[in-house]
């Protein structure tokens, strides 16, 4: 698989658009594995710290609502 950007080999793909990243292209970003609430009620997350990110896709920062799923 090549890189996105530069066509060379990649040696990992984003985390959210899945594009394919060399080392000189990949960047790192935080991302949320799993949100749960503990025994206490208190909210908390399983989060990576660096993740690959391709640099070129925009993650929404707010939740999408999606309608019509039963």
């Amino acid at each position: 698989m090549d890189c996105w950007q530069c066509e060379r080999p990649a040696h990992g793909v984003c985390i959210f658009c899945g594009r394919a990243v060399c080392k000189d292209h990949v960047q790192s970003i935080p991302n949320i594995l799993s949100v749960f609430a503990n025994k206490e009620g208190v909210k908390k997350a399983i989060v990576v710290q660096d993740a690959l990110y391709c640099g070129i896709c925009k993650p929404a920062e707010d939740p999408v609502t999606l309608e019509n799923l039963d």
